[in-house]
This record gives C-alpha cells, sequence and structure tokens, in this order.
C-alpha cells in the first residue's frame, strides 16, 4: 500500500510535466493533418455510416431489432463506435510511446508512466470532441416520433452514471497501455500482433451488432468491453442496466489491470534505458 502511495505521490510531483506531453501528443498528431482536429469527429461519424449502410443495405447480414434494445440502429453504432475508439486508438498509439520518446527514457528522470498516461490523456480530448458528434443525433431521435420496434432515447438519472463508465474505461485502457508500452519496448513485435488482436477483439466485441449470451452470460465476462458498451447503451437510453453482474466484473477487471498494470511497468521501468 506504501508503495502504491509513494508511485501516486511521484506521479502526482510530475503532473506537470504529464500534461506537458499530452498537450504536446494533441498537437503533434493534428498539426500535419489539413482538415486537424475535424478528423476527432470525422471518423466515427464515417464509420457509423458504412456500418450502417452495410448492415441495413446488405441482405447477407441482418440485425434483429428486437435485441437493440427498442434503440435505433444508428445510434446503437454511434453509441458503440465512440468508446471503442478510444479503447482501440489509444492502446495502438500506446505501445509506441516508449520507443518514440527514447532521447527523454535515457537521459532525464522521472516516473515512465507518464508516457502512456499521457496518451491517455490526449486520447480523452479526442474522445470528447467525437461526443459533439453523437449528442445531436442524441437529440434527433429524442424528438423523432418512435418507430416500432423502436423506442425514443430520454435523459434520466441514469446518464449520471456514464462518468463513472468512462472512468473505469479509462482506468482498463491506462493498464493495458503501460503493460503493452513496456512489451513492445523488450520485443518489437508486439505492436504487429496487437493490431490483429485489436481486429478480433473488434468483431468479438457488441460495437455493430448486439451480443447477448442468455444461457451463459459468465461469457460477457471474458471480454470486458462488451459490458462497458452495454452500460453507456442502456444510460443513453434512459433505461436500467441490462447486464449489472457484466459491469461489475468490467469494472473489476479494470481496476486490476490498472493497478496491476501499473505496478508491472513501474518495477520494470529501470531497464527501459537498456532496450531503448
Amino acid at each position: 500500500m506504501n508503495s502504491q502511495a509513494a508511485m501516486f505521490g511521484e506521479l502526482f510531483r510530475y503532473r506537470g510535466l504529464l500534461g506537458m506531453l499530452a498537450w504536446r501528443d494533441i498537437r503533434v498528431r493534428y498539426k500535419q493533418s489539413l482538415l486537424g482536429v475535424a478528423w476527432a469527429f470525422l471518423m466515427p461519424l464515417i464509420q457509423t455510416a458504412v456500418l450502417v449502410l452495410v448492415f441495413t443495405s446488405s441482405t447477407a447480414l441482418t440485425i434483429d431489432d428486437t435485441k437493440l434494445g427498442g434503440m435505433p440502429y444508428m445510434l446503437f453504432v454511434l453509441a458503440g463506435i465512440i468508446p471503442w475508439t478510444l479503447f482501440n486508438a489509444t492502446i495502438a498509439s500506446s505501445m509506441e510511446c516508449l520507443t518514440r520518446n527514447s532521447r527523454l527514457v535515457t537521459k532525464i528522470y522521472f516516473p515512465r508512466e507518464v508516457f502512456p498516461l499521457a496518451n491517455v490523456l490526449g486520447a480523452l480530448v479526442d474522445f470528447g470532441i467525437a461526443l459533439s458528434v453523437f449528442i445531436p443525433v442524441y437529440i434527433f431521435y429524442m424528438f423523432k416520433p418512435a418507430v416500432a420496434p423502436f423506442v425514443q432515447p430520454h435523459p434520466s438519472v441514469w446518464l449520471l452514471l456514464i462518468p463513472v463508465i468512462l472512468f473505469f474505461q479509462v482506468l482498463l485502457i491506462a493498464g493495458l497501455s503501460m503493460v503493452l508500452s513496456m512489451a513492445n519496448l523488450f520485443f518489437r513485435d508486439v505492436k504487429y500482433v496487437m493490431t490483429f488482436v485489436l481486429q478480433l477483439w473488434f468483431f468479438a466485441t457488441n460495437v455493430m451488432y448486439p451480443l447477448h449470451f442468455e444461457k451463459h452470460p459468465w461469457m460477457t465476462w471474458i471480454n470486458p468491453m462488451i459490458a462497458i458498451l452495454d452500460a453507456y447503451r442502456d444510460c443513453w437510453m434512459g433505461r436500467g442496466l441490462t447486464n449489472p453482474s457484466g459491469l461489475l466484473v468490467s469494472i473489476l477487471v479494470s481496476t486490476i489491470a490498472f493497478f496491476l498494470g501499473w505496478r508491472v511497468f513501474h518495477r520494470a521501468s529501470f531497464k527501459f534505458a537498456e532496450y531503448v
């Protein structure tokens, strides 16, 4: 416990550096981009449009509307794409955060976890910008007359749970980012393996179609992102949680992933200079 408190204390002392690195990552990401920050809300919108077009136009792929919980399909996909993009893009970019900053890693002392954590903070800015796409669509469906089998989303007290869900999703992302950035430093082919793993993870998650395991609900516990996306959608629709046990398991997994990942990362950090 004392060691964990010391790690928090050290990170707090370098909070200025953490903020500076996060801001640098944001600026570098869009510096040479023609549309700049506009990509943060254009990408989820384009992805959603493509998925909705494919699934609504193709006869080979069909979605059972009854399993959407009354949620319009476009809103369903957009509510999954935005948090999934936060998860996927952050982990993908975090894997090289130590190798990208090799000079700082070898020459100056500070807690090395500021690199993956700064990457996570920068991604949260993109997440906030992406919500500027979701909220107008959400409001549109709030006032659009409901057509069976859809129901209108409505704000309720459940919206207050969204920051809590985001908090634990960020813990999961941060924990995985620290472990994978460390692993990629020691074994540079990790980033190639994870590219494949993240693609499989996408299809094993309820981003573009619902996943229900009525007979074996424990199967949702294997992938914590399933319950997290379910919880986001439940809160946006203003209904109670449809998978509370899965969300509790996801919260537990996220917490363990963060603290265990941080501890492993911190203990191995003295070796980083040898592998950069």
